[in-house]
């Protein structure tokens, strides 16, 4: 069972679960991404949504997909239509809170990947709601070894 850490500027550290079950390339994709910074924001169309862009050596396929999320949840994104683009828009966004996704197309239907711990998403809210109120800041993950 793979596990990632999810540190933001602040010092908040999030472990996450991957689930290679349900997901398995979008979590060989992600893993092998891995480590990377990014500049977090918050969602503009999605809600309790903080993101991030990143760039996978090989775009995941559609799986585990839906609209609807849960607190918690790290999902993979990108423009699913654009299929021969060269260097699609690629992001990884956590939820803290449950969500209907979406942009100003309509429902945007994303991978689900992995699973923030339940004892963190307290925690995670908070975050959530200080990037939300005060803009960027920078996101390190990487694999959490051990």
């Amino acid at each position: 069972m793979r596990r990632i850490l999810i540190s933001f500027k602040n010092g908040e550290v999030f472990p996450a679960t991957l689930n290679e079950e349900k997901a398995p390339q979008t979590c060989k994709n992600v893993w092998e991404t891995l480590p990377f910074y990014s500049i977090v924001k918050h969602s503009r169309w999605s809600g309790r949504e903080v993101n991030f862009e990143l760039q996978t050596k090989i775009l995941p396929a559609k799986e585990n997909q839906t609209i609807f999320t849960s607190a918690g949840e790290v999902v993979y994104w990108r423009d699913w239509t654009n299929e021969y683009e060269e260097a699609p828009f690629e992001v990884l966004a956590i939820y803290y809170g449950a969500e209907h996704t979406r942009s100003w197309k309509g429902n945007e239907p994303v991978n689900v990947f992995a699973q923030i711990d339940a004892s963190h998403l307290e925690r995670l809210k908070e975050v959530g709601e200080r990037i939300w109120l005060k803009g960027t800041e920078q996101v390190y993950i990487q694999k959490l070894e051990g």
